[in-house]
């Protein structure tokens, strides 16, 4: 207790004293020091509780959190990784406990402020329920937080093989306090939007969702300049409609806080079912997959010419799209791949994941590619192959049933891949059925 009273007196403190941000420390009950980077001094807005997203990009981040301040709101800024000193991996961040994020609202509900609302994005999200449910179980009134607003949330286990559905998290379907999806419309989970609602509903919580117009996942980091290595594919310049949808944000937020405070509140956590599941480990290289008709496309090319799945030889079918760094470092190997077998017995066929023709024309104009780029532009092609990450890859035989599938990049002119191919040539054709 005492703690706690110390690190909010000294940022009043600090805060008082006139500049942008302060700085304090909060005490997890394992002992790790969570570092807090405050903006704003007012004590009647609402206090937003940002998990800092796993790529410790900060650049969109802080200018967020200084124009909210300047409507009156307050940001506490948390970086999770760098505080419980781990990896910057989707394995670490879907295997942290909610005791972190819970000691963190446990400061945030003693400062006196409301209403508390929680952020994160992408995989964040997922410590993030997992705090809120955590804090619940010790709460006595559980209206002192408002609820979270999660953007672009990836709520998954992992990164299913390709071709499977992906599996939730166990958290989500314990979460019943009010949540706010901001979902990208042009978004890879938009699909599945309506699915995250239902099991959030089902679970007791008041869950709403807004869609963000004409952006896609990760808008809220894209700058020029990336200071994250892992982000530099979405380096250049901003879109307008980027720009405006980060220019909307605080406005947002501050409705999202007062939406999720009038909300109805859960008196008690809902129990989690069964013992805990534990992310899933990743899948590499090429899994062999049970044989299953594909599913098939009639898709235009960028120059708008019509294509169809053909069957009678051997096709890799490859989603991606220009944004996805390790969809860009896959095509030389792709384009020698194809160049190591005559079209008649081998073809690659990718689909560009809602890009526009024009888009796609000038990635052309700078990128080999030597087979053709079918445009899927509004993501219905890649929901029925239940593509989930990018970019992820089928290899079908000559009677066009998928046999393999990969959800990474990989060097696809190596000797395994090669050997895949030739055996796949060498199996006899199935007999016509009668």
């Amino acid at each position: 207790m005492r703690q706690i009273l110390r690190f909010v007196a000294l940022w009043l403190f600090i805060a008082m004293s006139g500049p942008a941000w302060a700085a304090f420390s909060v005490t997890t009950p394992a002992g790790d020091q969570l570092e807090v980077k405050a903006f704003g001094t007012s004590q009647g807005g609402p206090l937003f509780l940002w998990l800092l997203n796993q790529y410790g990009e900060t650049q969109r981040a802080n200018s967020l959190a200084e124009a909210l301040a300047e409507q009156g709101a307050s940001v506490w800024q948390v970086d999770l990784l760098d505080g419980l000193m781990l990896q910057r991996s989707a394995e670490a961040i879907r295997n942290i406990d909610g005791t972190p994020v819970a000691a963190l609202l446990t400061a945030a509900v003693r400062s006196g402020r409301r209403p508390i609302v929680l952020v994160a994005s992408d995989r964040m999200a997922v410590p993030l329920l997992k705090g809120l449910r955590e804090w619940q179980t010790q709460a006595t009134h559980t209206r002192d937080v408002a609820g979270a607003v999660l953007f672009f949330p990836n709520l998954y286990r992992g990164t299913p093989i390709a071709g499977e559905d992906p599996e939730w998290m166990d958290i989500v379907r314990a979460t019943n306090m009010p949540v706010l999806i901001m979902q990208p419309a042009l978004g890879a989970n938009r699909g599945r939007l309506p699915e995250l609602m239902r099991v959030l509903q089902e679970a007791g919580s008041q869950a709403y969702s807004w869609l963000v117009r004409d952006v896609r996942d990760y808008y809220l980091f894209q700058t020029e300049r990336p200071r994250s290595e892992s982000l530099q594919a979405l380096a250049g310049t901003v879109p307008v409609a980027v720009e405006q949808a980060v220019r909307d944000t605080p406005a947002r937020l501050l409705a999202a806080a007062r939406l999720l405070a009038a909300s109805p509140h859960p008196v008690k956590p809902r129990p989690l079912e069964g013992q805990p599941i534990p992310a899933a480990a990743p899948a590499y290289g090429l899994i062999e997959r049970p044989r299953r008709p594909a599913p098939g496309f009639a898709l235009t090319d960028a120059r708008g010419q019509r294509h169809t799945l053909a069957p009678g030889r051997i096709t890799l079918v490859n989603f991606w799209a220009t944004w996805c760094p390790p969809c860009v470092h896959e095509i030389p190997s792709m384009n020698r791949l194809a160049a190591s077998y005559g079209p008649k017995d081998f073809a690659i066929v990718s689909i560009n994941f809602k890009e526009s023709a024009e888009h796609v024309q000038a990635f052309l104009k700078r990128v080999d590619v030597d087979f053709p780029v079918l445009l899927d532009d509004n993501g219905a092609v890649s929901s029925r192959w239940r593509v989930f990450a990018f970019p992820s890859s089928f290899l079908l035989d000559r009677q066009g049933k998928v046999r393999y599938s990969v959800n990474t990049a990989i060097e696809w002119d190596s000797d395994e891949v090669k050997t895949v191919i030739e055996r796949l040539l060498r199996e006899p054709d199935e007999p016509a059925a009668k």
